[in-house]
């Protein structure tokens, strides 16, 4: 038995049962993507993919449902890898990002050289996911790739400073609102 189990109060019976009950939250996802006009794939009971229009890129969104841990979790993974050299300048800027945003986070995963966006909402209890959340979370996302997107591109391609890069990239989404 691991700390979680042995110190942790669990839910009861009665709120495990509710919880069973509940829409599955990919479900208001992919009814979104339809309302709204994303291209999207269904992958499995758990997980969806959704393709959404940006304002630099399209993005490649992935929606999966933990049941055991009652969470909601959204990946916006950037297209491309980062040339060696650059993750020292990638990691600073994402954590100037990560200190401007609301929800959400930025990390770069060295084993895939990738820029990722992560949101996570937890439905414990039974909650039931709205279609207010579930827009909310595709809008956070792309909004963090509005600023992170072009930012990670000055520091990859341009050569600039993180902090240089961010400002940039603010200046550009102020131009194109």
């Amino acid at each position: 038995m691991d700390f979680i189990e042995e110190r942790c109060v669990r839910p009861s019976p009665s709120l495990r049962t509710a919880a069973a009950m509940r829409e599955n939250p990919i479900n208001v996802f992919e009814r979104l993507s339809l309302a709204e006009g994303y291209d999207f794939e269904r992958m499995s009971e758990t997980e969806i993919h959704i393709c959404a229009q940006g304002l630099w890129s399209d993005y490649n969104i992935s929606v999966k449902w933990n049941h055991a841990t009652e969470q909601v979790k959204l990946l916006l993974v950037f297209e491309g890898r980062i040339p060696g050299g650059r993750t020292d300048q990638i990691c600073r800027l994402m954590s100037l990002i990560n200190e401007r945003l609301v929800a959400g986070h930025f990390d770069f995963w060295t084993k895939s050289s990738s820029l990722v966006y992560r949101n996570t909402l937890s439905l414990s209890g039974g909650a039931r996911l709205k279609t207010e959340q579930a827009m909310d979370m595709i809008a956070q996302g792309l909004d963090a790739a509005s600023r992170g997107y072009p930012a990670s591109q000055y520091v990859i391609w341009a050569g600039k400073s993180p902090e240089d890069a961010l400002t940039a990239a603010l200046v550009d989404i102020a131009a194109n609102p």
